[in-house]
């Protein structure tokens, strides 16, 4: 009898994997959603006192920064991926908005009246940013940690149900602050 690959196995392992980039991707932007005025604080800050950025006017530069933050959180995911499209290959994986903020200074940014000039490689800019979120990111991760242990406790809830993304959502606002809601 011959054997007939039917493909299930690579449908399995397809779907598999579409499931743990969309997971991830779900987890990067409630990261992004909760911490973007802290990012947006910390990554003006870094660009201005190692002066990446030259410029007269550090508030107009930090306004900026906040508009490129919230359209990198805004945008849909095609339009995404073609701003970063010229620097994606920069480092072997990247921060996707790490990537997206590198490549707003690079485009955007240096056009400014504002900005007098950018210092700095594309490389050493990415590298400045991915710092900032990483260190704020390994923060959150531990929040987040600590608030799905504590979920884990009440057995009412489902992980995954409708009921369990509500008492996490809840549970977020009430550790990280409401403080840290973003912009509508």
């Amino acid at each position: 009898m011959k054997y007939r690959y039917s493909g299930r196995t690579h449908d399995r392992l397809i779907n598999r994997l579409e499931r743990k980039e969309k997971r991830e991707s779900f987890r990067r932007d409630r990261f992004f959603r909760f911490k973007l005025s802290e990012i947006h604080a910390k990554v003006s800050q870094a660009l201005l006192l190692d002066k990446i950025i030259e410029t007269e006017n550090p508030q107009a530069i930090s306004d900026l920064i906040m508009q490129g933050l919230n359209k990198a959180y805004k945008s849909s995911e095609f339009d995404f991926k073609y701003f970063v499209a010229p620097i994606r290959t920069l480092v072997p994986r990247p921060n996707p908005y790490a990537l997206y903020l590198t490549q707003y200074i690079l485009e955007v940014l240096i056009d400014d009246p504002h900005v007098i000039d950018v210092y700095g490689t594309d490389l050493e800019i990415y590298t400045l940013i991915d710092n900032i979120i990483s260190r704020i990111n390994e923060r959150f991760e531990q929040t987040e940690e600590q608030i799905v242990r504590q979920l884990s406790h009440n057995k009412s809830l489902i992980p995954g149900s409708r009921d369990y993304e509500i008492a996490l959502e809840q549970l977020f606002y009430k550790k990280i602050g409401s403080s840290e809601r973003p912009p509508k």
